[in-house]
């Protein structure tokens, strides 16, 4: 049985003429390498229908045609994409140390990338106007026209509301009035005359994943971010799962020990306060400086105010027993809260990603399989795939540049058309539309976590 954003692709596909193309262009637009038969299967129209859209859009320079894949058989099949200067976007994403830019194509092809320290203690002002300059100079290094960029999606660590594009909290200590209910979607698109998007962080690198990563092989699958602090993303047939307020995926704050530390959120024993980079390298700290001998220290330069994640994984690889046991700890934190989640979802993919993960995948892959295979069900621990992101640190801003873009593509093609636009964009990533999300699971490689 189709799903049904396969049905909302057919029902679109035989409606006006226009409706037609916008269709057949968010298909294209969806990454799948979709060649023209593709399109037809997909869509149930004649392939000389196709071959007449297809046709079109190519002339208006909105569809190029990819390299042609190999077939043991037959005429190889010619992959469709949108072409690569038919737009631009900003990807933002504003993290708790670092704040990365990418100025990417409607294909998500990155063509400038750059990072800054966040600086979070400094304030918000000071931390926006650093964001600003690093996005300026970002679109200047690129040399894309001004004229090309078609908005810009910003990621945000704090609680946000996407629909009113304000970040509500950054639970953070001393940052809760600093960045309290802030319309940061507005203060974007006042410096940058553009359309702006605002959306949680790991939702953004989440869709990422989607489209770029191991989460093009599949249409549901969970993403697992740990950084400073702990979020999950839930994708079902394709699709982001928001909840009832739009706030699912708050996976760190889960108890799991309830004589725990004290959180941000004010309760005890939240698996971000145990498992997070932060509570990592807190872990660390105490102990050395309560006398345990530690690699960790040498790495540091001596200086305990140093310790990054990067630095304590470095050290569990060269054999420091505290870095080692402050890793497995975290690891198994994490694994008794996704044992919840595999019995409760039943998720055939769970993809981590995150500085955690990017620092240490081997070291925390053994006690994430063996845990949650002690305590999930059995049959829901066999169908689960464990797979650690591919993706770097740039995931976030590239996720929010690739939302911005399907937001955009509406716009772009009834410009390139010479039709009336609407008097402006839809600025949440729920109003994306349905085919974008109808492609089938493409050919990313996999590699267990």
């Amino acid at each position: 049985m189709p799903s049904n954003a396969a049905r909302t692709t057919k029902a679109a596909a035989q409606d006006k003429p226009e409706q037609r193309e916008l269709a057949i262009l968010r298909l294209i637009h969806s990454g799948q390498n979709y060649s023209r038969l593709d399109l037809a299967r997909r869509t149930g129209l004649s392939p000389a229908l196709i071959t007449s859209i297809v046709r079109n859009l190519i002339a208006h320079n909105l569809v190029s045609e990819a390299p042609a894949v190999s077939s043991l058989v037959g005429r190889k099949p010619i992959p469709l994409e949108i072409r690569a200067d038919a737009g631009h976007l900003i990807g933002v994403d504003i993290g708790s140390f670092y704040s990365r830019v990418v100025i990417a194509d409607m294909n998500g092809r990155i063509i400038h990338q750059d990072q800054i320290e966040t600086r979070i203690p400094d304030g918000r002002v000071r931390v926006v106007d650093r964001v600003f300059e690093c996005v300026h100079q970002a679109i200047a290094a690129s040399k894309v026209s001004r004229e090309s960029i078609l908005g810009a999606g910003v990621a945000h660590s704090g609680v946000i509301d996407t629909e009113r594009g304000m970040v509500l909290s950054l639970p953070r200590p001393g940052q809760m009035a600093q960045w309290k209910n802030v319309p940061l979607r507005a203060i974007f698109e006042e410096e940058f005359h553009l359309p702006c998007l605002l959306e949680d962080s790991v939702r953004t690198m989440a869709t990422a994943e989607r489209y770029f990563g191991f989460g093009r092989e599949h249409d549901d699958f969970l993403f697992i971010e740990a950084g400073m602090g702990i979020g999950a993303a839930i994708f079902i047939e394709g699709k982001l799962y928001r909840g009832a307020g739009g706030k699912a995926g708050e996976f760190g704050h889960i108890t799991v020990d309830e004589s725990g530390p004290l959180c941000s959120c004010g309760n005890h024993g939240c698996l971000e306060s145990l498992a997070s980079c932060a509570a990592v390298v807190h872990a660390g700290r105490v102990a050395i400086e309560r006398g345990v001998d530690s690699k960790i220290r040498e790495l540091a330069g001596g200086d305990l105010s140093r310790i990054s994640i990067e630095v304590v994984a470095q050290a569990a690889i060269e054999g420091d027993s505290l870095a080692f046991r402050v890793l497995q700890e975290a690891a198994t934190h994490i694994a008794r809260g996704l044992a919840d989640l595999v019995n409760l979802l039943n998720p055939r993919l769970i993809i981590f990603g995150g500085a955690l993960f990017r620092a240490a995948p081997q070291l925390l892959a053994d006690p994430l399989r063996r845990i949650i295979r002690q305590r999930a069900l059995e049959k829901s621990s066999n169908d689960v795939q464990l797979r650690v992101s591919p993706l770097g640190g740039e995931a976030g801003a590239l996720g929010a540049a690739r939302m911005m873009s399907s937001l955009s593509l509406d716009g772009l093609y009834r410009r390139t058309m010479g039709q009336p636009t609407s008097a402006g964009v839809a600025t949440s990533p729920a109003d994306s539309p349905a085919a974008d999300d109808a492609a089938r699971p493409g050919g990313a490689a996999s590699h267990p976590a």
